[in-house]
């Protein structure tokens, strides 16, 4: 193959990880147990035999994370809007900002550290992964549950890594 042919190539795989990421993923299976809710973070019916299939397997988790990140983003979200505090809103709006920075300088971080190894792409989505649980439980104990005995708006997310 010519040098072109790999560039295209490479050129599809991007846009169509690019577009893989945008799709709309239902929320993960889970378990209610003692108010907290445990995700299953998994891509069944998948062998992950070969990079790209660590890498299909990657983009799936990731899309269930994110599901679950939007569903208490957007309560607690609600939950602010209800108070109509302006104020709070717009904190809880430039936190959310910082997560994303946060995520993708780290996610980038760890795919230029593993840029000589086939495995990049599997190492900088797990980062990823693992920062937004991070930010989910974070947004959880900060704006989803009280400090008093009143239960939570949403249940504590945990989350259970299948591989």
């Amino acid at each position: 193959m010519t040098q072109l042919h790999y560039r295209l190539i490479t050129l599809a795989i991007l846009l169509g990880y690019g577009l893989h990421s945008y799709a709309e993923a239902p929320l993960p299976s889970s378990v209610l147990k003692d108010n907290a809710e445990t995700f299953e973070i998994a891509c069944p019916d998948n062998p992950q035999q070969t990079t790209i299939d660590m890498n299909d397997c990657m983009g799936t988790k990731r899309d269930a994370v994110e599901s679950v990140e939007a569903k208490y983003v957007s309560m607690a979200r609600q939950r602010i809007s209800a108070k109509q505090d302006n104020q709070t809103l717009d904190a809880f709006e430039a936190e959310n900002k910082a997560w994303d920075v946060l995520i993708e300088t780290a996610s980038h971080a760890t795919d230029v550290d593993w840029r000589e190894g086939t495995i990049r792409g599997v190492k900088a989505t797990d980062r990823e992964i693992a920062l937004i649980e991070l930010r989910i439980h974070n947004q959880w104990q900060n704006w989803l549950r009280y400090e008093d005995s009143t239960p939570p708006v949403l249940p504590e997310p945990l989350f259970h890594n299948a591989e």
